[in-house]
């Protein structure tokens, strides 16, 4: 097994001029295909390492590396290095086969950056130990919470897994009882002290009606898609003519990460604010954009994500930001507040009618319980209770005079008992 001492030992010169392979520092022969270092053999050995060089060499640039492939025999001497690297081909490879999103990939790289950072790329996993991971989760930054903290533990530990089942490694290395997701308890508790400090990143009602009263046409149609049917940013971005039946008023799509099929009544509103969006639409810079629903001044998706040639993901949010300015503009702003508390509010409001099973099918909840194996589907009744429920929560209001409350969809409505006109922020 390579030790810290043989890496600290100086390197050797080749043992002729031609020799094809270079001393690595992790104490082996090395070269790299395509930009992936492969190893041969000690420093000690280079004979040995030059003859498995030849017997590999032809596999590896087929992209069938012997070492890995088939029977893989277990080796010490493996880096972290190696480990992520082969890791992300695999991931690579579904995501080219569509079994994960390109997102889903980009922090997969980005998690074994951060990784390969900390602990060095020449470091071999059978030299980590629990404290190398409880300084790692120290090393993460105070600004994440709970949830992104939960996530990253979960990619590290599951790329030693993966490698311990692909025999890559012999056995996963122990993370110890400090690199360990955060408990409920956790999440609670952070929840709370949020909410005391900041209040709550649901919107009001009153603050809804008041960003449809200063919104664009297709910023007001995403914050209604938000608010009846528990729309994200993504899925407005996503959002194909197809998917909607205008005239019947329904919404459907299977989810594209979990396979979910997520059904949803649409109000009148939602669907004219929708066409109304539809008819100012640009012209597509790409002609696959031309049945998205809404598109940015340049012709791009809303949310549109441009893929590095190393994997990983720049995206451009335009609803995020519009909103953004928007709820500064109203004087709305609070931390963890964002475009989409809409869904967390549609979520907090729908579960209110007593349905959370219809609320779940029309956000696209994923359910693993027993009772959706036995279920074939659900009535619509229940979701279009569901979305009048939240319809009837924003548009009912109290009269500025006489203090009545009264369901309106007008900006500026007239109260039945007292005629005063009120505005569309009361």
């Amino acid at each position: 097994m390579t030790t810290t001492a043989n890496r600290n030992k100086s390197k050797p010169a080749k043992p002729y001029l031609d020799f094809p392979l270079f001393a690595h520092p992790n104490g082996q022969w090395c070269k790299k295909f395509k930009g992936i270092p492969k190893y041969f053999g000690k420093w000690e050995a280079p004979d040995s390492a030059l003859q498995e060089y030849r017997e590999r060499r032809e596999g590896i640039r087929l992209g069938r590396d012997p070492k890995f492939h088939a029977k893989i025999p277990v080796d010490d001497s493996i880096t972290a290095a190696d480990t992520v690297n082969l890791y992300l081909e695999t991931q690579d490879s579904r995501r080219k086969r569509g079994e994960i999103t390109d997102r889903h990939f980009s922090d997969c790289i980005l998690t074994c950056r951060r990784l390969l950072e900390h602990f060095g790329r020449y470091i071999t996993t059978a030299d980590l130990h629990p404290s190398h991971f409880t300084r790692f989760r120290d090393s993460f930054p105070e600004t994440w919470g709970a949830t992104r903290t939960e996530t990253e533990i979960a990619r590290v530990q599951a790329i030693f897994r993966w490698a311990e089942k692909a025999d890559v490694i012999d056995t996963a290395p122990k993370f110890g009882p400090n690199f360990r997701k955060p408990g409920k308890r956790v999440k609670r508790r952070e929840k709370a002290k949020h909410e005391a400090e900041h209040g709550k990143n649901e919107f009001t009602a009153t603050e809804i009606r008041s960003l449809l009263g200063d919104s664009g046409d297709w910023l007001s149609a995403c914050i209604l898609l938000g608010i009846n049917a528990g729309f994200g940013n993504r899925d407005c971005s996503a959002l194909h003519e197809s998917h909607i039946d205008f005239e019947a008023g329904w919404y459907e799509l299977r989810r594209g990460n979990t396979g979910i099929v997520r059904r949803a009544n649409l109000w009148p509103e939602t669907r004219q604010a929708i066409q109304n969006a539809m008819g100012e639409r640009p012209i597509a810079a790409l002609k696959k954009n031309n049945c998205l629903c809404f598109l940015s001044r340049r012709g791009n998706p809303l949310v549109n994500e441009i893929r590095s040639e190393t994997g990983t993901l720049s995206v451009s949010d335009n609803i995020s930001t519009a909103c953004s300015k928007v709820v500064k503009q109203l004087g709305l702003t609070r931390k963890g507040r964002n475009f989409y508390s809409l869904r967390r509010t549609f979520e907090t409001v729908g579960g209110n009618s007593q349905d959370q099973v219809a609320v779940n099918y029309s956000m696209g909840h994923e359910d693993e319980s027993m009772a959706t194996v036995y279920c074939q589907g659900i009535d619509d009744q229940r979701l279009i209770d569901v979305a009048e429920h939240v319809r009837q929560w924003l548009w009912t209001r109290k009269c500025e005079a006489c203090g009545e409350t009264q369901f309106s969809v007008d900006d500026d409505w007239k109260c039945e008992i007292c005629d005063q006109v009120n505005s569309i922020h009361k």
